[in-house]
């Protein structure tokens, strides 16, 4: 009997409700007894009971992580999704403008808009946007087919859809932000928390909507973890304050500066890499390590490091004692690029606010196709629009502005993060706008640190053009016309 009650025994937990789960491993660091036995003891009211004295009460927050919540968010704006998925810990899926034309009609109307001066013309320039979008669909595409004919070894499903996504490629960039779109999120209870109090904390009164349908949602599978998520005060005053201390001493007009730039990184990165290698495998304080890892010679080290990696295979991401090195980037791209970056979420990111400041991109192929004039034309009328609702809705604005503007975001990334992302983005079956950065973030590396840079399996290949927004062309990058 006793060696029957040493085995291994691994089995889920999954028929069970998300706060009963939690409860039954909260127990398990004091309780003998195995999980099965706690969870059968356990009714709605008692997990409820735990979660009320525990994880509200002490503050015990670590048990709401064993509950997991799976929320289908559906007409949500694209800037909405940003928002919401500005919060790490947690997973999503979006619906793609890449593989799906969107609908007339269906963007979001801030109410606030909608009911002052500005509504009429609000809705008036948003549908323009949309019917020339719509509009470009079909001539894009055959504009695409002509370009890119079927070879022998395609079949016809494959090379339509993949024609399909090139055209898509190229209109989105005049899809506003105000787009709606629909987004699965699986988040255990304690990030879900999180994400409620910065959704009720936001200015905007879509995302004050979403946190609070989220949480009457959330409620219902885990009626004790979240209920006490609300606004919380801290946020909006930390948000304003920054607010206010930045129109006092900035300058409003930004200098012209590379669009990807490294604007701080250890100088030490090598040897302290080498010292994180080596630690693991040793008994000595890390001072005393990197003592030593400073006496090596250049060899040496490119040795150490070499031996590190060496065994990698394709989808092996490189070991954790890469994420001791850091780097941060200030980076300026097109908002269609940022959403796809932007799930690099691991990474720490500080975005700025959706503008039209900065100008927009022109792909390529929008201009191949003789279609520059229509699209510079709605893009110009986005500027308009977002100038005129500024000044009385600075915040709802960014609504009206295409996905071809730019934004400016930073990024701190560890050089682990940065072998899974350079390699990702560069890839030749990526969008042209994100390659781009990848490459020039690898190219920023390499300027400063070739001997880690090395390492990352960069893609340099130009690619498909016809994927482009071509920032780094100046004859095809614009910037809006003055009212």
């Amino acid at each position: 009997m006793e060696e029957k009650n040493n085995q291994l025994s691994i089995y889920s937990l999954d028929h069970l409700k998300p706060e009963v789960v939690a409860v039954a491993f909260a127990k398990c660091s004091r309780s003998p007894d195995s999980f099965a036995k706690i969870a059968a003891e356990l009714t709605d009211e008692k997990s409820a009971d735990f979660h009320e004295k525990w994880v509200v009460g002490y503050g015990h927050s670590s048990v709401a992580e064993h509950a997991t919540l799976h929320m289908a968010v559906e007409n949500i704006s694209i800037l909405g999704t940003k928002i919401l998925e500005d919060n790490r810990l947690a997973s999503y899926t979006e619906k793609s403008t890449r593989y799906q034309v969107f609908d007339r009609d269906r963007y979001y109307k801030p109410a606030n808009i909608i009911e002052s001066k500005h509504g009429e013309k609000y809705e008036r320039i948003m549908n323009e946007i949309y019917d020339t979008y719509n509009s470009l669909f079909t001539p894009m595409q055959e504009f695409i087919n002509k370009k890119y004919p079927k070879q022998p070894e395609e079949n016809d499903r494959a090379y339509a859809a993949t024609n399909k996504a090139r055209a898509c490629d190229n209109i989105r960039y005049l899809l506003p932000t105000a787009t709606l779109t629909n987004l699965g999120m699986t988040a255990n209870a304690r990030a879900f928390e999180h994400a409620v109090v910065k959704l009720s904390s936001n200015p905007l009164q879509e995302i004050q909507t979403i946190g609070k349908i989220l949480k009457e949602e959330a409620l219902k599978i885990t009626p004790t973890l979240i209920k006490f998520a609300n606004e919380n005060a801290y946020l909006k005053s930390a948000a304003e304050k920054m607010k206010m201390a930045a129109e006092k001493n900035l300058e409003t007009t930004p200098q012209s500066v590379n669009a990807v730039e490294i604007v701080d990184y250890d100088h030490e990165a090598e040897n302290k890499l080498i010292t994180a290698l080596l630690y693991k495998h040793s008994v000595l304080p890390y001072k005393q390590i990197f003592e030593s890892v400073k006496k090596m010679t250049a060899e040496e080290k490119e040795k150490i490091i070499d031996n590190a990696l060496a065994d990698r295979a394709t989808y092996d991401q490189p070991i954790r004692e890469f994420e001791h090195i850091y780097y941060t980037f200030d980076i300026l791209m097109d908002y269609g690029a940022f959403r796809d970056i932007q799930r690099h979420r691991m990474c720490t990111q500080t975005n700025q606010a959706v503008t039209i400041i900065h100008g927009y991109d022109t792909p390529e192929e929008i201009v191949e196709a003789g279609m520059e004039e229509k699209y510079k034309e709605v893009m110009d009328k986005a500027a308009n629009l977002y100038s005129t609702l500024y000044p009385d809705f600075p915040n709802e604005a960014q609504y009206v502005v295409p996905l071809g503007f730019r934004k400016r975001v930073l990024y701190t990334w560890n050089l682990r993060e940065l072998h899974h992302f350079i390699p990702l983005r560069s890839g030749t079956k990526g969008h042209i706008s994100y390659r781009r950065i990848a490459q020039a973030c690898w190219q920023k590396l390499n300027e400063v640190q070739p001997l880690l840079a090395k390492y990352i399996r960069v893609n340099m290949e130009e690619g498909s053009s016809s994927w482009a927004s071509t920032m780094f062309n100046p004859d095809y990058n614009y910037m809006p016309k003055k009212n």
